[in-house]
């Protein structure tokens, strides 16, 4: 399927109550670009080969689109704000980055120190493993690289 330069899809489907609601901030956030972003709502019950063509799951689901390449993803109810990020990279074609929040990060930290001291205090390997694992997952969205479409 052949996108605009800019685009946001809204797979959503007719008995989706979180799909209906979604629609009117979609429908704001869309008409603030003044046309430089399409914005375009799919019905996932009917274009299905569309919907598996980009990964659809589950509705509601937002793709932002700029030449071609996914930039960006939001699935579910987000807030405004997470509707305006996605229309700007779709304007921008710069990706979003969703990163986790300040409170699950110290708590995925607090965990490794836990299995840290842990194997510290026992000298068990696989604790060591394990709290370096954590440790790691706690801090990745930082320093991953973008993901770009497969397509």
């Amino acid at each position: 399927m052949r996108t605009r330069d800019s685009e946001v899809l809204l797979f959503s489907a007719p008995h989706c109550s979180s799909c209906r609601a979604v629609r009117p901030a979609a429908s704001e956030v869309a008409s603030a670009f003044n046309g430089s972003v399409m914005f375009r709502e799919i019905d996932a019950t009917v274009e299905r080969s569309v919907a598996s063509l980009h990964g659809v799951k589950g509705v509601p689901t937002f793709v932002a689109i700029h030449d071609d390449v996914e930039v960006g993803r939001l699935v579910g109810v987000g807030t405004r704000n997470d509707l305006e990020k996605l229309f700007e990279a779709a304007d921008s074609g710069d990706p979003t980055r969703r990163r986790i929040s300040s409170t699950d990060r110290v708590l995925r930290l607090a965990v490794a120190a836990v299995f840290a001291g842990a194997a510290l205090a026992t000298g068990v390997t696989p604790l060591w493993i394990l709290a370096t694992g954590v440790g790691v997952f706690a801090v990745w969205d930082l320093v991953r690289p973008e993901r770009r479409s497969r397509r």
